[in-house]
């Protein structure tokens, strides 16, 4: 599970790839307010299947009116249910984060089965 600060009036445009090969994998993003044990409802929560025939997704990530987190994984499918990918941070910069999650520990796969792709747009100054 990765977490990242997601400060009140930030948008946030999300894009989820995977590849094409890599089967059926969910990933999920959880708003939570700053501070909030892991364990409490989110504000907000976004998750999909992702894979074979449904590669690219996009959604954008409201602003909110405090300052929260994100909380955030990704899971393949096994028999009777989901495990959970490993994950590594491939880019951060102060405009976005891109994180690759695979099945196979990093050593053992080259390639991400998917990328989730953080573009942040800072707040709007209220006049």
């Amino acid at each position: 599970m990765h977490r990242i600060d997601f400060p009140a009036g930030s948008t946030i445009r999300l894009t989820a790839t995977a590849r094409a090969d890599a089967g059926v994998h969910r990933w999920d993003v959880r708003v939570l307010a700053a501070g909030e044990p892991a364990d409490l409802t989110p504000r907000l929560s976004y998750g999909s299947e992702i894979g074979g025939a449904d590669c690219d997704q996009r959604i954008v990530i409201p602003a909110q009116d405090m300052d929260c987190r994100l909380e955030i994984g990704s899971r393949h499918a096994i028999p009777g249910g989901w495990q959970d990918d490993y994950g590594s941070v491939e880019d951060d910069t102060p405009d976005g984060l891109l994180i690759g999650f695979s099945d196979a520990p990093t050593h053992a796969s080259p390639k991400d089965d998917v990328q989730l792709n953080f573009a942040f747009e800072p707040a709007v100054p209220r006049h």
